[in-house]
């Protein structure tokens, strides 16, 4: 079997292809991502060898075996070969996994670089998300480099993804470079690439990830925790557009947009001497603020019916959730943004059999700062459910919808001719809307502009 019940839950909540290695240097377990992604099928890759993915991997450069003879975590550039034979490059990040009965495995999460990533798609109509969107369309018709300021788990990635989806280098790469594990060791040979011998270990020539991101995005996540001493480095790179492998002395070039993203103060870091003013001013020409989930608490419901329809397509059981749990979730601080708003929902489907999620299968963590079930409800989150009286028969999303035609028709004082432009439908389309929200008031009929 492709996933063991220790597994599941792990394969369950990764969005990347991801794959389970045994110290026998087996391939013991895929997610659906992969799958769907590379084309394979479970039985041709359980019990395979390590490195049945990789489109070309020497006996003495095996990263699996390396990994079980160290222990030490990876990140790593790699040609991956799908079931059709086709070639497409990845950023491979390993770790350690450790089941119950104390045993280490090899995770391995394959960030693909080209070709098999959705486009970039934001959920939400809340007004921060729409205001959002404006302003990342109107920076991606631009080539200015954009440092996307939020919290952790807010979804900078997702919208570095849908500006560059919109931008003219669509065609082109959407390469990530994961900040937090480039170590001073690691990050010239991650970001310039290596020729074979430039150093121990160095078994082959290695492509780094600015050229792979050439004609495309290099988005740099979590620039704000890149070593002070590797700073200069990039700031070269980026502004010059050269640089070179290690190990070599050919001058490489490479035509990117970047865009970066931290959850940090990047000012105070510049004026606490830990980061480099002219790097911040290079990466920040224009500053955006992605807002946290609770900023946003009108995309919950349709978040949250977006989630449930990934989990149930990876796992093959359909769920849905009760206007209790919604309302649960509704109220919640969320300092986890969506991510934490993801988990919460994986734990609650494997707690719900039945695939019914109800308020007790979402298990919120209790801390004095945050306490898990407050007793009295939010302004906000009694508006969204409780505003109109269709509210109560609709789905999240439906909900959703017809809040936002409310806010539209109170904004446009009635009239169904602007909001109908606003909303880029016809007017017929918004009729059927309003028959179906039951939202034709007498007092919506009486100021209609149609």
């Amino acid at each position: 079997m492709s996933r063991t019940p220790y597994f599941s839950s792990l394969l369950l909540a990764q969005r990347n292809p991801f794959v389970v290695i045994d110290a026998d240097a087996r391939i013991r377990s895929v997610n659906a991502s992969l799958e769907t992604t590379l084309g394979y099928d479970t039985s041709e890759l359980i019990g395979s060898p390590c490195c049945r993915l990789d489109a070309s991997a020497a006996e003495d450069d095996c990263r699996h075996r390396r990994f079980f003879r160290d222990l030490e975590p990876y990140v790593e550039t790699r040609a991956m070969a799908d079931a059709r034979g086709e070639i497409y490059f990845a950023q491979i990040q390993g770790f350690p996994i450790v089941d119950g009965q104390g045993q280490v495995f090899l995770g391995e999460s394959l960030h693909l670089f080209q070709g098999q990533r959705q486009p970039g798609r934001m959920i939400g109509r809340s007004e921060q998300m729409r205001g959002l969107a404006q302003e990342l369309k109107r920076a991606a018709a631009t080539d200015v480099s954009v440092l996307l300021q939020g919290e952790t788990g807010s979804g900078k990635e997702l919208a570095a993804e849908f500006l560059h989806q919109h931008s003219t280098r669509a065609s082109g790469p959407f390469v990530v470079v994961d900040c937090t594990v480039l170590s001073e060791d690691l990050f010239e040979s991650e970001l310039f690439g290596h020729v074979k011998g430039a150093f121990t270990g160095a078994v082959g020539n290695k492509t780094g990830l600015l050229e792979l991101a050439d004609t495309g995005t290099l988005f740099l996540d979590e620039i704000g925790e890149l070593p002070l001493s590797q700073q200069p480095k990039l700031l070269r790179a980026l502004e010059s557009g050269m640089f070179r492998q290690v190990g070599s002395t050919k001058i490489r070039q490479a035509n990117v947009r970047v865009v970066s993203a931290t959850h940090r103060d990047l000012l105070a870091m510049v004026q606490q001497g830990r980061f480099r003013q002219d790097l911040y001013y290079r990466l920040a020409v224009l500053p955006l603020a992605i807002p946290p989930l609770r900023g946003r608490r009108a995309d919950i419901p349709e978040l949250t019916e977006h989630l449930l329809q990934e989990i149930s397509a990876q796992s093959g059981h359909p769920y849905r959730i009760t206007k209790d749990a919604l309302r649960k979730l509704l109220l919640y601080q969320f300092p986890g943004n969506i991510r934490e708003l993801r988990n919460l929902l994986h734990l609650a489907t494997v707690l719900s059999p039945d695939g019914v999620i109800n308020a007790e299968a979402i298990r919120l963590p209790v801390t004095a700062e945050q306490p898990a079930s407050p007793s009295i409800v939010t302004s906000e989150a009694a508006e969204l459910l409780h505003e109109h009286p269709s509210m109560t028969t609709l789905s999240p999303v439906e909900a959703v919808e017809a809040k936002y035609i409310l806010q539209l028709l109170q904004r446009h004082r009635g009239s169904r001719k602007e909001v109908a432009a606003s909303m880029s439908i016809s007017e017929r389309t918004l009729y059927r809307k309003l028959k179906r929200y039951r939202l034709n008031t007498t007092d919506e009929r009486t100021h209609s502009g149609s």
